[in-house]
């Protein structure tokens, strides 16, 4: 299918993905479950519903733009795997929302608020700058060009996962973090360097919501632990 002309009006959800569509055009206005749209060849969103009540999927297009997006979303909104360099016209609120797999370099326009979790991973950014402030769920910043954490969120009620980075510490750590850090794959990630010999690394270990720290030899067959835990959740990096 090439083309969403003659698309009746409809009670429900729409999924028109997995086809050619090159234009949103003809898209019913207001969409009272979930839109999906993704697996298209879409560059833009102009003529997508300006009304959904559920979750928006443009994923696994070519988008260069968010324009025509909806302005707020109780669901997710999923504009992974694109060519979006900036997210500017992404929606004000959402429930989730997943930026992953694009060239972006900035969060400027960003939801505000996100009520689950936020995923920036597989991008180019080296800022955090444009990140909403409070996360209800998880966040997920790995594989990006970051060198600190400055700007991030203050509060992530779920996970933070912020691997395969170019962090050296961990200044500007959200204030709370209710789930489990991934800090692994970073060059030298240290939560106390006095406490370290050289040649360790640093592991944080986060176990009921509390973090704890050892550090662990790069040789794993010779590990040193500072602060023995039990049966943590192991991130090295």
């Amino acid at each position: 299918m090439t083309s969403l002309d003659g698309a009746p009006h409809i009670t429900g959800s729409f999924d028109c993905s997995g086809n050619k569509l090159t234009t949103l055009e003809g898209a019913p206005r207001k969409i009272n479950g979930d839109f999906n749209c993704s697996g298209n060849l879409l560059n833009c969103l102009k003529g997508a519903p300006a009304k959904v009540k559920g979750s928006f999927d443009c994923s696994r297009n070519r988008l260069i733009a968010l324009t025509g997006a909806p302005r707020k979303l109780k669901g997710l909104f999923d504009c992974s795997g694109n060519l979006l360099v900036s997210i500017y016209g992404a929606p004000l609120e959402t429930g989730s929302f997943n930026c992953s797999s694009n060239r972006l370099r900035s969060l400027q326009g960003a939801p505000d608020e996100v009520r689950f979790d936020f995923d920036c991973s597989h991008n180019q950014l080296s800022s955090l700058d444009g990140a909403p402030e409070f996360v209800n769920g998880h966040f997920f910043c790995s594989n990006n060009l970051l060198e600190n954490l400055e700007h991030g969120p203050v509060e992530v009620s779920g996970d933070f996962n912020c691997s395969g980075n170019r962090l050296t510490s961990l200044q500007r750590f959200p204030k709370k973090v209710a789930g489990a850090l991934d800090c692994s794959g970073n060059p030298a990630v240290s939560c106390d360097t006095a406490r370290q010999e050289p040649g360790n690394r640093c592991v944080r270990l986060v176990q009921g919501g509390a973090t704890r720290c050892y550090c662990q030899d790069s040789n794993p067959a010779k590990p040193v632990a500072l602060s023995p835990p039990s049966s943590p959740i192991n991130t090295a990096i």
